[in-house]
């Protein structure tokens, strides 16, 4: 296998802290490739800002083409320690110029959506970074540009991994080495990747099919399942527990696929020519005493983290009453402290209906959180009910679906579609439009069907909003199938439900069960959202227009916008420039001025 790295180390981004271990990170990861076989400064390249060097989106880009441009490889590993942030819940890598120039980033959600078409059987993307929201407007504006060519050319996706640092909306911390003097720091999660890819950790190490391969391999779900136990048991063993918070999070597509290949004892030689490049470490054995006294309170019962919560509750719930359900969450609410807590008290909020569920004209909006000031539609007329601004009926509708355009109290607001028959329910929690939610009008046909599952739907979607709100929601390819039929009723799939879904399909590259929701979705209201049109790649290389079959006219989750580059899509013309707009929310929320750019397409 012929393998490439690109390793990149940022210390000093703007006026932010200078990072003391980032550079350092990107030399033991690139000397890490070099005895593994990558030919430095031809498939192993280091790139870094020591010395006062300006690394930009262009010279990682550059890098990134001369490696799958060049004689051809099998396996790419990007590799990043610096400064990072979340924007739109898609993480940016912040490099020597940002946040000044905007565009002095990487925009990781994109460059991970060309490699998987850049032709390399496997790519994996190593993030020591934060994700944590922007915390100025400055910030706010970064963009940051994709380092992998816009070229499709391979004919099917192939496998990308995603590892990151830590969980989406937390920090990544460098830890004072109590060894050393106080002033020398290093990087906790780069450091357990490190010794887990050398080979000193035995319980990471797979051996091989062949039983004439001496060989062990370092392969990505193990590797996973190292990290998000010896993070917290470093950050315990430095009784730093309550002080530092970092979970290791990651998206696996290439389960098979390996990263390290590792020599343990005397065998045959290899018959790949890369590991004659470099000698390779000798792991040790038994593992080091830092996991090894700590294993005991590892294997202990501990309580559920938000990630698994979710997982659980998605598996109870699915095909169960009302009662059973209850019953499900209040055994939660005894496991769940901190994260997990928060997470579930957002499932219970989001579950919970509210406002109005019938409207005379069997349509309409209603919303919590906020007040709606102003709406703005065509093919219908929007009539407030009541003088509170928490409902709206959807008069004249008499096409499937149209869009809306809704400003809020506190300067902010968006577009959705209004579903014929259907009532749409906003849920703002604090700043943040957290969830939108589409439920048949108790006075139409679809009402009796829904209700013979309303409990169980809406708590499926409420784990899925909270999830993605507090992270990523996540499906794995065995029961997503089952889950996805839970949420189908006469002869549809729920709306929102199919959104969460797309986005949890697509971290595992599953464009055929998108399709497959955007199919059902397409025959049952005559469109798709823009969402799944996007993610099932109907509108690569498209101009979205009042033709197009999707609604609305832009991605209705901020996730979305990253992805639109990458998949060369082109908005209505005064849409253009609308993501500088765009709010710290889960939905696409804008400020008041893309409101007023919205209102004047609508028109």
């Amino acid at each position: 296998m012929i393998r490439a790295g690109v390793f990149i180390g940022i210390q000093q981004t703007g006026g932010l802290d200078e990072l003391k271990d980032a550079v350092a990170g990107a030399h033991r990861m690139h000397a890490w490739a070099v005895q593994q076989g990558m030919v430095p400064n031809q498939r192993a390249l280091l790139m870094t800002d020591e010395g006062g060097r300006r690394i930009t989106p262009d010279n990682i880009w550059d890098a990134v083409n001369t490696l799958i441009s060049g004689a051809g490889i099998d396996q790419l590993i990007i590799y990043f320690a610096g400064h990072g942030v979340n924007i739109n819940r898609c993480e940016h890598w912040l490099l020597s110029d940002a946040p000044t120039r905007p565009n002095a980033a990487v925009n990781v959600s994109g460059s991970v959506e060309l490699a998987r078409y850049c032709g390399v059987g496997h790519v994996a993307f190593i993030s020591d970074a934060c994700r944590v929201a922007p915390s100025s407007i400055q910030a706010q504006n970064v963009r940051g540009q994709d380092i992998f060519p816009n070229e499709g050319g391979g004919d099917r996706a192939r496998p990308v991994d995603q590892f990151f640092a830590c969980m989406l909306g937390k920090t990544a911390v460098e830890i004072s080495d109590r060894t050393q003097a106080a002033t020398h720091f290093r990087a906790l999660y780069t450091d357990a990747l490190h010794d887990a890819l050398q080979g000193k950790v035995a319980r990471v190490l797979e051996p091989s099919s062949d039983p004439t391969d001496r060989m062990r391999y370092v392969k990505p779900v193990k590797l996973q399942e190292y990290l998000e136990a010896e993070i917290p048991a470093r950050i315990m063993k430095m009784q730093l527990t309550g002080k530092v918070n970092q979970s290791p999070d990651a998206i696996l597509c290439a389960h098979s696929n390996w990263l390290a290949r590792i020599e343990v004892g005397i065998g045959p030689p290899s018959s790949t020519a890369e590991l004659t490049a470099g000698p390779l470490p000798a792991p040790l054995q038994p593992e080091e005493p830092v996991a090894r006294s700590l294993a005991p309170p590892l294997r202990q019962k501990r309580t559920a983290s938000a990630r698994s919560l979710t997982d659980n509750l998605v598996s109870t719930v699915a095909g169960q009453s009302g009662r059973a359900i209850d019953h499900a969450l209040s055994g939660a609410r005894d496991s769940s402290t901190g994260a997990a807590a928060r997470v579930l008290d957002t499932i219970e909020r989001l579950a919970d209906p509210f406002g109005p569920a019938r409207f005379e004209s069997e349509c309409g909006v209603k919303i919590r959180g906020r007040r709606i000031l102003e709406a703005f539609t065509s093919f219908a007329t929007a009539i407030p009910v009541g003088p509170d601004g928490i409902a709206l009926k959807i008069e004249g509708l008499e096409r499937p679906t149209t869009n809306i355009v809704l400003r809020f109290e506190g300067g902010c607001g968006t577009i959705i579609p209004v579903l014929q028959g259907y009532v749409a329910a906003l849920t703002f929690e604090g700043d943040e439009l957290a969830d939108v939610s589409y439920e048949p009008s108790a006075n139409n046909w679809r009402a009796r069907s829904y209700r013979d599952n309303a409990a169980e739907i809406r708590t499926l979607r409420a784990i899925a909003a909270s999830a993605a709100q507090h992270g990523r929601f996540e499906l794995n390819e065995t029961r997503g199938p089952q889950i996805a039929r839970r949420m189908q009723y006469a002869k549809g799939i729920d709306p929102t439900f199919a959104v969460y879904a797309a986005y949890a399909y697509h971290d595992l590259q599953l464009l055929a069960r998108i399709q497959e929701m955007a199919w059902h979705l397409r025959g049952d209201i005559g469109v798709s959202f823009f969402d799944l049109a996007l993610l099932s790649r109907e509108l690569l290389g498209q101009s979205v227009s009042s033709e197009s079959r999707v609604t609305p006219y832009t991605p209705l989750l901020a996730q979305g916008w990253s992805l639109l580059r990458a998949h060369r899509v082109r908005l209505p013309a005064p849409l253009a420039d609308l993501e500088r707009n765009m709010r710290h929310s889960l939905w696409s929320l804008y400020d008041n001025d893309g409101v007023d750019v919205l209102r004047k397409i609508m028109t």
